[in-house]
């Protein structure tokens, strides 16, 4: 059995849940997917190497990625650092500082953590800070210069417009941080966002509730509002306990009976580059789900409206690699939209 992209079918719903259990327990290999991104769908969900499909029972307590249905070894050698008009530098993981132990799990670090290494060795000037109203460490200059921002490129993809917190941004072998002078607007977007979310976040006393979520199906749409989103734990490997992720959202929906089930999957190998991330093929939902299509899957976008028209539209880009969503750290977005794509025929 191939075990890099093997299949877990959530379902809220207890049919079938003896058998899979059963399958549990003769160690059949479960696996669940990416959430925000879809990456070379045309090579990964047209493969059909799906491994054993496992049912588990959709109640409450069980919309939950079971412990041991992936394996991510982690990140060991480094990458590379390039300042436009400053500098390509090497980061490597061995003696590398982590920002924000808070969030990452030892041995794991951050786009913003690669740059602080190279600083610390002195190549660069870097004056930085963390601002709370934020929640995360801001660049404040690079060699004298502002108005810093940075895209990131994973090992097979194409550099991605990021409008994520660069301390929460976890970074793999080979992967380039991309650094710039950002338009000025754009980066007051993406700071005023930080700052709404983290505002929003103080008034529920800490939860995180989404006011609106969307998900966009093959044939219609949906909306759900004011959704309560929690840990799920999803991946330990990378994050403390407590860390909430785009893909917690489909899961709170899930415990919430919103949705009645996921199709997820685990990817170890994309076309040949080394992922080790999940992908969201299916969402169950009466009136938007049209027919399944093995070359297509769901993504994610979350930010807040006024950023919304700063960010870089979905399209079909499928070969490329992005962050995917059990990756993608979420603070309290204004929404969260998931959209239905295919890859290009």
């Amino acid at each position: 059995m191939d075990l890099t992209r093997n299949r877990v079918l959530v379902r809220q719903s207890n049919q079938e849940g003896e058998s899979a259990m059963q399958a549990w327990k003769r160690g059949a290999a479960v696996a669940v997917s990416m959430v925000g991104v879809v990456l070379g769908l045309a090579t990964s969900l047209g493969s059909g190497d799906n491994g054993e499909a496992v049912m588990l029972a959709g109640e409450a307590a069980n919309w939950a990625v079971p412990s041991g249905s992936y394996s991510d070894p982690g990140p060991t050698e480094g990458g590379t650092l390039e300042i436009r008009g400053v500098g390509t530098f090497r980061y490597e993981f061995a003696g590398m500082a982590a920002s924000r132990p808070d969030l990452f799990a030892e041995g794991r670090f951050s786009a913003f953590d690669a740059l602080a290494q190279v600083a610390a060795r002195g190549e660069v000037d870097l004056e930085y800070a963390y601002d709370e109203d934020q929640a995360t460490y801001v660049v404040q200059s690079i060699n004298g210069l502002d108005g810093w921002w940075y895209d990131v490129r994973l090992p097979g993809g194409a550099l991605e417009r990021t409008a994520l917190r660069m301390d929460s941004y976890p970074v793999k072998d080979d992967a380039l941080v991309y650094l710039y002078i950002e338009d000025p607007s754009r980066l007051a977007a993406i700071q005023t966002s930080f700052r709404n979310e983290v505002a929003r976040r103080t008034s529920g006393a800490g939860q995180v509730v989404v006011p609106t979520v969307t998900i966009k199906g093959p044939r219609s749409a949906v909306t759900f509002r004011d959704v309560l989103v929690t840990s799920h734990g999803v991946r330990p490997d990378v994050f403390r306990a407590g860390a909430i992720t785009a893909l917690d959202v489909l899961l709170s929906l899930g415990e919430q009976g919103l949705i009645d089930g996921l199709e997820l999957t685990w990817h170890a190998m994309l076309d040949g580059t080394m992922v080790n991330h999940y992908m969201v093929d299916w969402i169950s939902l009466p009136d938007v789900l049209g027919e399944k299509d093995a070359s297509c899957g769901y993504m994610d976008e979350a930010a807040t409206e006024g950023l919304r028209g700063f960010l870089t539209p979905h399209s079909h880009a499928t070969t490329e690699i992005h962050l995917s969503s059990d990756l993608e750290i979420l603070v309290a977005p204004e929404y969260v939209e998931w959209q239905w794509l295919c890859a290009a025929s």
